[in-house]
């Protein structure tokens, strides 16, 4: 029976962190000098030659093997559709990927997601599913002519029977068929849905949720306002530059006369709208970002009720070995994934997913 160990392939190897790598190799007496590639196929080198030591040899990285920097989209089954799934994956693949691994040749591969191999994880109730699909095509361009071959991506789903979450590590915009042909192998009519309530909720909530700051957001105005003229929105801009001649002059009577002629520019269901909302009309996309926590900065504060978030980042502490780590994450509030821009380990996507998404 497969473990995560067993379903590794150099492209995994090669995303691990260099220092990483350095310590793989000098622990199984192997030269570590060199870039990453170079480190990572004298690994995969030696792996293939001494399979018998590769629970050993990877033991240290096993749980970011199949993390990493990766994006994330979920997916809910129905937890009764969940019985026996490793019997039901076993007979309708044609062979046992929890003991054999069978990857198509370059010229079967097609874009419709192929597993290869799976894995059980730490308990029982975890699965790891691994596919492979046509992602591209390479043009080499030589002399004369041009050689095209297929470019191909392996990709990690990790299933859990008990919670019933399907978790596909992949790009958001692959995800939804890579789920679609988990579906197809258990050979039901499952019921299965993109998990989004998460994403409904203010950005603010999921960092609530992770204990984490909110360190980037970029939105667009939640208002529209469509009747919204050159005039008024010259307006505004008069507006604030009388109040910024008034912050320099501490002249009281200019200020109101030049806040009495702006004024004369909005009508009554213009005047019912707050000031911070028609700021923002005409922008498209409005960015929030820097080092600290955006909330309790006073402009942000300020605009926040009146901006649809699309996404941000969100900085969370982990502990891991004893040492509290800090995680950054990438927050698609549209596309409904999370990415870890900070390589992750199968433990804090575990913390991310129980927080956020259970």
């Amino acid at each position: 029976m497969h473990s995560i160990k067993n379903i590794v392939f150099i492209n995994d190897i090669a995303k691990l962190p260099k220092e990483m790598l350095k310590e793989i190799c000098t622990d199984l007496n192997l030269d570590d000098s060199g870039i990453k590639p170079d480190l990572a196929m004298r690994i995969w080198e030696y792996l293939r030659q001494n399979q018998t030591s590769q629970d050993e040899a990877l033991e240290k990285c096993k749980n970011k093997l199949l993390a990493g920097q990766t994006s994330i989209t979920w997916y809910q089954f129905d937890r009764g559709d969940l019985e026996n799934v490793e019997e039901l994956i076993i007979k309708n693949c044609g062979f046992n990927p929890f003991e054999e691994i069978q990857t198509p040749y370059p010229e079967e591969l097609t874009t419709e997601p192929v597993l290869i191999c799976a894995a059980k994880g730490e308990t029982d109730e975890e699965i790891y599913l691994r596919f492979m699909y046509k992602s591209g095509v390479r043009r080499d361009y030589y002399v004369t002519g041009v050689n095209v071959s297929p470019k191909s991506e392996i990709v990690t789903v990790y299933l859990n029977t008990q919670s019933g979450i399907l978790e596909v590590r992949a790009d958001p915009r692959k995800s939804e068929k890579i789920a679609k042909s988990v579906a197809q192998i258990l050979n039901r009519q499952v019921i299965m849905e993109q998990v989004t309530a998460p994403f409904g909720e203010k950005i603010e909530s999921i960092a609530d949720k992770l204990k984490g700051e909110l360190i980037d957001a970029t939105s667009k105005p939640e208002l529209l306002l469509e009747d919204f003229t050159e005039r008024q929105a010259k307006a505004v801009v008069e507006i604030l530059q009388a109040l910024d001649k008034f912050l320099k002059s501490n002249d009281i009577d200019e200020l109101e006369e030049n806040l009495k002629q702006a004024n004369e520019a909005f009508d009554d269901e213009m005047l019912s709208v707050p000031f911070a909302a028609l700021i923002l009309c005409g922008m498209e996309k409005v960015g929030f970002g820097g080092e600290r926590e955006l909330r309790g900065l006073p402009l942000y504060d300020s605009l926040n009720p009146y901006l649809q978030h699309q996404g941000g980042f969100i900085r969370f502490k982990y502990p891991e070995d004893s040492l509290e780590k800090s995680y950054t994450i990438r927050v698609g509030m549209t596309s409904k994934s999370i990415y870890f821009t900070t390589p992750a380990t199968e433990q804090v996507i575990d913390y991310v997913r129980k927080n956020v998404i259970l």
